[in-house]
């Protein structure tokens, strides 16, 4: 199977995702993989990085801070019933006992009567019916499948009106524990202005980490608002898409377009998407009309049932390489109409203009901190596009990034070794599917200017594979 596609499939981790047996099995059709610190610090997770590095460590880790992620903390999965009456209580760490129903939410005693809580997987539904101290009274209004997952995410109004500026000192502890045990990318949740991504960035350079990239997670009411500054402040958005229920299909593919005109990719993601045999259909209706925006990626949900992984992935892949060979050739905007844009955006723009209308194979390019592969992807170019980088942290982020394979080279690359490398990547890539006379493109649109890289082209040169 081809894992050199133009949408990447991005896969949240849990313990049923974490084992060897169910990796092994995914791990090809998954380009990155995401780690929620929605249960806070766990030595668990440093099991789950070494087992996807045992098994493929060019893989992309993304360290997701909790933000406003509830969670139940149940170890084990609860039977209920419809009518029934449970006790809820807040506890932050995992919880073995099945007599109550755990949940990691501080103000639970303060909810208010009436309130309804979403266990999103489990299709249940839980009511307050009265509340005491870190306590709740809960009905149960809808029984879903029979039970509560463990660690099942928790959704209720009002909890996204919560909006934070700086990290917390709990996110700060669990970015350290992930720079310790390799994580690649952080992604902030419930971003909600530049202040809260520079926050993030701050404490990063102060950790030795000031060049680990770092995307937003919009899911928050204020950052309509602030989606400007945010993009701005961002290396990526991951764009919970389904967190806004007043926002219209139109609203997010507008909202898609502005991301992706500055340059920047944009993972997209259902918090509410449910497993199971109605997930191609709910789950699809609703992203393929944003994949054909050339969204960078898509991002699934925490895996809690074993025996939901493969299908799950499988038809993600299935779906999306239907979407892609149906992709119109027509240019998407991605440059504004008007504005002040630097030389090497002219280069770039030139670069998928001349791609296109040659016909050219493939496109090749070098990136110090992945802007040249990021803004060239943006204009959902339909070649793929191999990338060199030196450096370690944009190698992982450009896993992240529209049909783009990235590689990893030592610092003494130069532009002949670009060339050259460049070639036999292009052989391996395309096995026997590449003829003597096919058209390959080389793209540089310096992002800096330095002695190392003087041997370097500033725009783009057209080559037969054979006189490379």
């Amino acid at each position: 199977m081809n894992n050199f596609r133009f949408t990447k499939i991005i896969a949240g981790v849990s313990p049923t995702l974490a084992k060897e047996t169910v990796l092994s099995k995914v791990i090809n059709m998954v380009d990155a993989f995401r780690i929620t610190l929605s249960k806070g610090y766990d030595d668990n997770n440093k099991k789950y990085i070494d087992t996807l590095m045992k098994l493929d460590n060019s893989k992309t880790v993304i360290l997701e801070t909790k933000g406003n992620d509830v969670r139940i903390k149940n170890t084990g999965d609860l039977t209920v019933k419809k009518g029934e009456t449970w006790t809820a209580e807040y506890s932050e760490y995992a919880q073995e006992g099945s007599a109550k129903i755990y949940i990691d939410y501080p103000d639970l005693g303060e909810l208010k009567e009436g309130t309804i809580l979403e266990c999103k997987q489990s299709n249940v539904s839980l009511k307050i019916k009265s509340t005491k101290d870190d306590t709740a009274e809960v009905e149960i209004v809808d029984a879903g499948k029979g039970k509560i997952i463990q660690y099942d995410r928790i959704l209720f109004e009002g909890l996204n009106e919560i909006d934070e500026e700086e990290l917390s000192e709990r996110d700060k502890k669990d970015i350290l524990w992930g720079l310790e045990y390799g994580s690649h990318v952080l992604g902030v949740s419930c971003a909600s202005s530049a202040e809260h991504i520079k926050s993030a960035r701050e404490f990063l350079e102060n950790n030795n980490a000031k060049e680990m990239k770092v995307f937003a997670k919009i899911e928050t009411i204020t950052w309509m608002k602030n989606l400007d500054e945010i993009i701005e402040a961002a290396d990526g958005i991951i764009f919970a898409i389904d967190a806004f229920p007043s926002l219209k299909k139109e609203n997010i593919i507008e909202t898609i377009r502005k991301i992706k005109q500055k340059g920047k990719p944009v993972l997209i993601t259902k918090v509410t998407t449910c497993y199971g045999k109605d997930f191609e259909e709910s789950f699809w209706k609703e992203i393929q009309e944003y994949s054909k925006e050339a969204v960078d990626g898509i991002m699934l949900e925490t895996f809690l049932v074993e025996e939901e992984v493969f299908e799950a992935i499988e038809k993600t892949w299935n779906l999306l390489s239907d979407v892609e060979n149906k992709l119109n050739e027509k240019a998407l905007e991605r440059f504004e109409k008007e504005g002040d844009f630097e030389v090497r955006d002219y280069i770039i723009y030139n670069a998928f203009r001349s791609g296109t209308e040659l016909w050219v194979k493939t496109a090749i390019c070098f990136t110090d901190n992945g802007y040249t592969a990021s803004r060239f992807a943006s204009l959902a170019p339909r070649i793929p596009v191999i990338t060199f980088t030196q450096s370690k942290e944009t190698y992982r982020y450009l896993s992240l990034v529209w049909w783009v394979k990235g590689y990893k080279i030592s610092q003494s690359f130069n532009y002949e070794n670009l060339k050259k490398i460049g070639k036999e990547m292009v052989r391996m890539i395309f096995k026997w599917n590449i003829s003597l006379d096919d058209k390959i493109l080389i793209l540089q649109a310096n992002e800096t200017i330095d002695n190392d890289k003087g041997d370097m082209i500033n725009g783009i040169e057209l080559y037969n594979f054979k006189n490379i």
